[in-house]
């Protein structure tokens, strides 16, 4: 795997997560899970420390932008350095599409507390923004390197769709964590 992969799928995984640390509730999954470890005591303090920042930041900062960091996120993961690009990006075009949908099901079913969330015009714009900056820096990876005829393979492509499930199961449960309680 290449550098290049590994920092745009990491990067905005570990800064959106972070956000959540650091700003969003004690009662998120992701806190529960870093109080239960050694980590729980240099977590409180760095967030007591982020928390006197917490004013400089908009709303959209920490509750929109780690939408759309996932998804740049799972992006990178699928689209990045494949060999089946168009498939690949079929697949993460569906997802984007399947999220904002989702969104939309908040509006009519959600609301503050519940178990699906609240409909957020921001959350909208940010899987939207995140989706087309990596599908952009994506496809100018994909032009710069395409690759060789002799991988498009039965055999290669099998991996691709086992890959892709693995990826699609992954980020699923991290998109999810945050909102278990």
């Amino acid at each position: 795997m290449r550098k290049r992969k590994i920092l745009l799928i990491l990067f905005p995984l570990f800064l959106g997560i972070g956000i959540y640390l650091l700003y969003r509730s004690r009662n998120l999954f992701y806190f529960k899970l870093i109080h239960s470890t050694f980590l729980s005591k240099p977590v409180l303090h760095i967030r007591d420390f982020a928390k006197l920042y917490r004013k400089m930041f908009s709303t959209w900062v920490v509750y929109s932008l780690p939408d759309g960091l996932w998804l740049f996120s799972f992006g990178a993961a699928l689209l990045i350095d494949r060999i089946f690009y168009f498939y690949d990006f079929i697949v993460f075009t569906s997802i984007y599409i399947l999220m904002i949908i989702l969104e939309f099901v908040q509006l009519y079913f959600g609301g503050h507390g519940s178990v699906i969330g609240t409909f957020d015009t921001m959350d909208i714009l940010f899987f939207t923004l995140g989706y087309i900056f990596i599908v952009l820096i994506s496809k100018h990876y994909h032009k710069k390197n395409l690759p060789d005829k002799s991988l498009f393979t039965i055999e290669n492509k099998r991996k691709e769709v086992i890959y892709n499930i693995k990826t699609i199961l992954i980020f699923t449960i991290l998109g999810i964590l945050p909102s278990l309680l």
